[in-house]
């Protein structure tokens, strides 16, 4: 074959091929990276929804922290003197403060356990409250109060925690039933215990301190006692308290 026969198929070798050829290749390479960008995307997803072992390095072990709130609390007192009955009830409100400690391990996907236990300070207290026939009653709760609970909680991501808490509660009360007389009268400071329940949210800012909200309810049941004519009372005081804290880590 002559040297511009050769030419002449390789022309139209090109021709049948067309010009077109570098242009399907940069269209598969764009299809290619494309199908490379939603494979990466599908892979980042659920890694960024949850991750176990992230979730409980992140939660697991011991803490500490505080928190500031308010609480309302109520007491009713039932005062029987000479088969008259007295009756009077209260709801005083104001500032709470407290420390906690705690321990948090995740021994299955998504799920929290631990123990916390705090101690607080409250200072509040109603004015005199009329009873009957000339008695007076005034209570005062605090200084201190506290709580030791157990807490159950579902991660809904790395950093956020919902939880359900209760154990055991203790407030200290004092109260003075005044009456027409000193023997008509009485002082009861105790030192109440009873029960608690409550829920709560915690938001991790960064790896090793943390957001808290949480609402608590304690009861304390009944207490009973005698005036100094030996006249018999009851006392019954709850308690609910709404916090926001910090917990840092270790």
């Amino acid at each position: 074959m002559s040297f511009s026969s050769m030419l002449a198929c390789l022309a139209a070798l090109v021709q049948f091929q067309g010009c077109d050829a570098p242009a399907a290749a940069s269209a598969n390479i764009a299809k290619a990276d494309r199908l490379d960008a939603e494979i990466a995307s599908a892979q980042a997803s659920p890694a960024a929804a949850y991750d176990p072992a992230s979730a409980a390095a992140l939660w697991s072990g011991f803490y500490l922290g505080g928190s500031l709130g308010y609480g309302v609390v109520n007491s009713e007192q039932h005062l029987n003197r000479g088969n008259n009955h007295g009756y009077a009830k209260v709801k005083p409100d104001g500032f709470v403060a407290s420390m906690h400690a705690g321990y948090n391990f995740v021994p299955a996907q998504s799920l929290l356990l631990g123990v916390e236990a705090d101690i607080g300070l409250m200072a509040i207290s109603d004015n005199d409250k009329p009873v009957f026939d000339g008695h007076s009653w005034k209570p005062d709760f605090g200084p201190l109060w506290g709580t030791a609970r157990l807490r159950a909680g579902w991660l809904l991501a790395d950093s956020v925690l919902l939880y359900a808490t209760g154990g055991l509660a203790f407030m200290q009360t004092e109260s003075w039933t005044v009456g027409n007389n000193w023997n008509e009268s009485s002082w009861d400071a105790k030192t109440r215990t009873g029960w608690t329940i409550g829920i709560g949210a915690e938001y991790a800012l960064t790896e090793r301190w943390r957001a808290k909200a949480e609402l608590l309810y304690m009861d304390f049941g009944t207490h009973k006692g005698h005036t100094e004519d030996n006249d018999p009372y009851t006392f019954k005081d709850d308690a609910t308290i709404l916090r926001l804290g910090v917990n840092y880590r270790f």
